[in-house]
């Protein structure tokens, strides 16, 4: 059985007042369906990223 999830966005700019709640969402639905990611901030940008666990290793 194959799931897919709609388009969710990975990367969200940092001075949005919007992003964090967002993000908190992007992050639950990824984790309800089984990935295992977290939140980093990349300076380089100026933004949030969602990332696989293993990339922070």
């Amino acid at each position: 059985m194959s799931t897919s999830i709609v388009s969710l966005p990975r990367e969200l700019p940092a001075g949005s007042a919007r992003s964090l709640p967002m993000l908190d969402a992007v992050v639950e639905v990824l984790r309800a369906a089984g990935e295992h990611v977290h939140v980093v901030y990349a300076a380089n940008g100026d933004k949030f990223k969602v990332v696989p666990d293993e990339q922070t290793a």
